[in-house]
């Protein structure tokens, strides 16, 4: 059988009944752009109906406006990009292929037990709790010549 898709008034009707009744009208219109054009429905699936952790979906939906507003591009850039490095993953190619790390212009170069080196990491450990650290999984560690020892 052929996978049905709905029109986009559908959508914007199956997208609306999960909504909080007081979304705003831009979160809104993100929310039926995901679900429909960037192929992201699968972040709607599990919501609950409308009233029931609004709370939760509004800060999601904000998150997502932040993302929106400041990626350059929006989600249809971050998406693409994700599905390219996605895709280079997969048929096992190095996204960094020729890339070089160098320290910038404006950088610093620290030595271990200064007092500048100190005072960086102070300042760093500051930050840290502002911080979020995703690791994906999935494979064996081939990829990075992991043999399981």
């Amino acid at each position: 059988f052929p996978t049905l898709r709905p029109s986009p008034l559908l959508r914007r009707c199956m997208v609306d009944a999960l909504l909080p009744a007081d979304c705003s009208d831009e979160h809104r219109r993100l929310a039926v752009r995901l679900s429909g054009e960037l192929g992201q429905a699968h972040l709607f699936e599990a919501w609950p109906p409308a009233g029931q952790r609004d709370a939760d979906k509004t800060q999601l939906l904000a998150q997502l406006a932040t993302l929106e507003a400041n990626y350059p591009g929006g989600l249809a850039a971050y998406i693409g990009s994700a599905r390219a490095l996605l895709g280079q993953a997969v048929r096992g190619e190095n996204a960094l292929e020729g890339w070089t790390p160098s320290v910038p212009d404006d950088g610093v170069d620290l030595q271990p037990g200064s007092p500048e080196f100190a005072a960086f990491e102070e300042r760093g450990l500051a930050e840290a709790a502002h911080l979020a650290f995703a690791v994906p999984a999935g494979g064996l560690g081939e990829r990075l010549r992991f043999s399981g020892g």
